[in-house]
């Protein structure tokens, strides 16, 4: 399958992460992520469970059911099994394209806040997450070492997906899929592949797989209150016939991440209800939130990196230009 085996090849296929795009991170909750989390009420957390494995869970409540203890540190209810170490999480707001990233670690029963950085819209967009979705009416649940007939149908209507892993240090990240139901492509029973579309251009995911195949994936299909998490380990290829089979408007992706199944899981979310998740009268007003344009640009300014390159991207930080050139960008990199 021509499978990534370095940092350098996995660079000379997808080319090298952006470095201005690190600079839209910062290592604080400021009043930005503070509006984005009020009105949260869903999120993918990637952890460690108390075996070890890597997991990837849905929470949810109301929105702000994340609260913000302080800059550094964030209150929800976590899984009972996750143990305290590197975690991420994928803020959701029902109805709005951009997700908020979180990465930091699971301590004293909160989730302690290292980085935060805006995502990119272009994974809900493919996917149309957040549009009218009748009640799929589906209830089957199944548990089991590979992917078996209700899971594997529901991977077929999954437009949508998260996927957690770390780097060989344990620094975690959580980066959502999106992509017409139907794409996540499934190989055989414990083998999955999934296309990695343009994004953030940080290929945070990429390059921990490299040093660290661990990986737990999540899927959501619109209406339905049951999710898929697949754990196991996973690598990355450019194997021209396979990135040709996941092609989406005549463009085939770049590399693609192979998943191989150890457990898979379709069972009821309870995260879903308590977040009416597929309640369109419920979702946020996109208006009613800040300008994704004005997020990156103070998160560029209050960014404390060092180097002449950061310094001069922070002083022409400009929003109105950054508005711009996000417009372009989700016009014509979607794939």
């Amino acid at each position: 399958m021509n499978m990534v085996g370095s940092v350098t090849e996995l660079e000379g296929a997808v080319g090298k992460p952006v470095a201005a795009m690190a600079l839209k991170t910062i290592d604080h909750l400021d009043e930005h992520c503070r509006s984005i989390l009020a009105v949260s009420s869903a999120g993918v957390l990637g952890y460690l469970d108390e075996a070890g494995v890597q997991r990837t869970r849905l929470l949810g409540g109301a929105p702000g059911f994340a609260a913000v203890a302080s800059p550094n540190r964030l209150e929800c209810a976590l899984p009972a099994d996750a143990a305290p170490g590197g975690a991420s999480l994928l803020m959701l707001v029902p109805g709005w394209r951009e997700t908020l990233r979180i990465n930091g670690a699971i301590h004293d029963g909160g989730f302690v806040v290292r980085e935060a950085y805006l995502h990119c819209g272009k994974a809900v967009i493919r996917s149309g997450l957040w549009g009218s979705a009748a009640p799929t009416g589906a209830t089957a649940e199944s548990e089991g070492a590979s992917v078996g007939q209700d899971a594997a149908a529901f991977l077929r209507a999954a437009p949508f997906a998260v996927i957690s892993s770390r780097d060989e240090d344990g620094r975690a990240d959580t980066s959502p899929r999106g992509d017409p139901a139907g794409d996540l492509s499934l190989l055989s029973p414990t083998t999955v592949a999934i296309a990695d579309r343009p994004g953030n251009r940080r290929t945070d995911t990429l390059h921990n797989l490299v040093e660290n195949p661990a990986v737990a994936l999540l899927a959501l299909v619109p209406g339905d209150g049951r999710t898929l998490e697949l754990t196991g380990t996973a690598g990355i290829s450019t194997d021209e016939t396979l990135r040709e089979q996941l092609a989406e408007r005549g463009k085939a992706p770049k590399a693609v991440i192979v998943v191989e199944v150890s457990r898979a899981r379709l069972a009821r979310s309870d995260a879903i209800a308590a977040a009416a998740l597929w309640d369109t009268s419920r979702h946020v007003d996109p208006a009613g939130l800040p300008r994704p344009s004005a997020v990156w640009t103070d998160h560029v300014k209050a960014n404390k990196s060092g180097g002449v390159g950061a310094r001069v991207l922070r002083a022409v930080a400009n929003e109105r230009v950054m508005r711009a050139g996000i417009d372009l960008d989700y016009r014509q990199n979607l794939y």
